[in-house]
């Protein structure tokens, strides 16, 4: 190279340069104005940015980084939307699919009711055995008390005859116990049903539980009777309170009763039993003897005779036929036994 060329080539690699360093300013600016897409942002990694702009091929409209930026995020949005279509089945399989639905809801439904009466069935035999017992007992409280009201009525008739013509000054050694029997014994010969089961049964609405019929109506016959029962021994209270507690507070010696009773050791009821013919210590006498009316004495022992009769006949009667076929049913149903 000759001397003359030299600085024209230093002035072309000066020029050369200076250009360059445009290039790099207008570029710079340009890629601060606009600014590559951050590909962790936007979901695509680095690392594949950078392996499509350091390949080698020419960069075409296939494999340019927009493109294939664009091509990344259709593949993601396939992958986040499936295609959600599903063939037609055939008519058989909607069919096999109904039918197994209802027989699971079939099987749960029998399997419910089958619970459910097991249940009701263990319920049932509880409360049989319960209401065995409470009848049970109260057959053998009917019986003792029948027998208290059959001396009750016999004691009361004696007396009744006694002051239609007998004396009242000499007292017969009987007198004065069936003076007691007529007219102080009240609430001890009164059957009083312990109904507690059969209560429980009408207010729970557990009846249901029992499936037999004759058991049933063998349980509402009980409610009835002992309904009237109850009835019948408020009236005979308050005969007694009415007629025979004046009548008693009139004429009856009081101090008769006292010795019975050993003095408060035992109950009148229980002295008696233990000795129907009682003596006392001192004489017996009829208090207020003078206003002491024969007629009005064997009315009022007659009357309450008569009524204790009627109370056997149209009340505890009926009780015990019912409790009688209560108890059989019960056996049947459930074969329980007295034991």
């Amino acid at each position: 190279m000759s001397e003359e060329e030299k600085p024209k080539a230093k002035r072309s690699k000066r020029k050369a340069a200076e250009k360059s360093q445009e290039s790099r300013v207008r570029s710079q600016d340009s890629e601060d104005k606009n600014p590559a897409p951050d590909g962790d942002r936007d979901g695509i990694p680095n690392s594949e940015i950078k392996h499509e702009l350091d390949t080698d091929e020419p960069l075409t409209d296939h494999n340019s980084p927009i493109t294939t930026h664009n091509s990344l995020l259709t593949n993601m949005e396939v992958h986040h939307h499936p295609n959600l279509h599903h063939e037609k089945k055939p008519w058989k399989e909607y069919i096999l699919e109904g039918l197994m639905i209802f027989l699971a809801v079939t099987m749960g439904f029998f399997a419910e009711t089958m619970r459910e009466n097991i249940s009701e069935s263990s319920q049932a035999k509880e409360l049989a055995k319960s209401l065995y017992k409470e009848v049970y007992a109260d057959s053998i409280n009917m019986q003792y008390r029948l027998r208290l009201r059959d001396q009750k009525e016999q004691q009361a008739d004696y007396f009744r005859k006694y002051v239609k013509d007998s004396s009242l000054v000499n007292l017969s050694d009987k007198f004065y116990a069936s003076f007691f029997w007529t007219f102080a014994v009240s609430s001890v010969i009164q059957f009083t049903p312990n109904d507690g089961i059969l209560t429980q049964l009408h207010n729970s609405g557990s009846l249901r539980y029992f499936k037999s019929i004759a058991l049933q109506n063998s349980i509402s016959s009980m409610n009835v009777v002992i309904l009237n029962l109850r009835n019948r021994n408020a009236e005979e209270d308050a005969f007694m309170l009415s007629f025979c507690r004046p009548f008693m507070q009139k004429y009856y010696d009081f101090g008769w009763e006292d010795e019975l009773m050993a003095h408060g050791k035992i109950s009148g009821i229980a002295g008696i039993l233990k000795s129907p013919n009682f003596h006392a210590a001192r004489p017996l006498r009829i208090r207020n003897l003078k206003d002491f009316d024969r007629d009005d004495a064997e009315a009022l022992a007659t009357h309450h005779m008569l009524m204790i009769r009627v109370t056997k006949l149209v009340h505890y009667s009926p009780y015990v036929k019912a409790n009688h076929e209560l108890l059989n049913e019960l056996r049947k149903e459930y074969n329980f036994s007295n034991d």
